[in-house]
């Protein structure tokens, strides 16, 4: 399988980027949902709960890090063709792609704010502290936090609707969508 995507397939590097970034989404979600649920935990164990927060946010900037390069790979290469599409399909794919890139920019980016705003640095699995990209300022928290907070919800949203149309595409309309991604075969299913 190339590394580059052609005109009908995904690569391997755009691949490997889509399920990474899924895998963090869909990681970071499920670990933050069970750190809420483990509150009255955390409030008995400060020092856990601030390790938790320290590889929450470690993991936020490994996403900002990985949507990055997934703009530039997806600038320097061709996006395939893998089925055909309706004209209202294709607007509609289209925005919800920007809105999924742009989300996954926001959601890491308010947290960092919010981080910053807080007064904390990120320490990055314990190798090295990324340092505030703003001052400390009491007044930014809330609103930063609850941007954060806000932002992450749409993007399990989208996320969401980016899996049922996946779904969708496989079952209904049976053309090699998911399975693009998923093992990178070009053409459409026969099966």
């Amino acid at each position: 399988m190339p590394l580059r995507n052609t005109p009908v397939q995904w690569g391997g590097v755009a691949r490997a980027l889509h399920w990474l970034m899924a895998l963090l989404i869909i990681g970071t979600s499920l670990f933050v949902l069970h750190v809420n649920d483990s509150m009255p935990w955390f409030k008995s164990s400060p020092l856990v709960f601030i390790t938790y927060i320290h590889w929450h946010k470690a993991f936020g900037l490994l996403a900002l890090v990985l949507v990055l390069a997934r703009l530039a790979w997806r600038r320097s290469n061709v996006v395939p063709q893998t089925a055909p599409l309706t004209m209202f399909e294709q607007i509609w794919s289209h925005r919800a792609h920007i809105a999924l890139y742009a989300l996954m920019l926001a959601v890491p980016i308010t947290g960092w704010l919010a981080s910053s705003a807080f007064g904390s640095g990120t320490k990055v699995f314990g190798l090295f502290t990324v340092p505030g990209i703003i001052p400390k300022s009491k007044p930014l928290v809330a609103p930063t936090y609850w941007a954060h907070f806000g932002l992450a919800w749409a993007l399990l949203a989208l996320v969401s609707v980016h899996i049922i149309a996946a779904f969708w595409h496989h079952d209904r309309r049976r053309d090699n969508v998911l399975m693009g991604m998923w093992k990178g075969r070009p053409g459409t299913r026969q099966d």
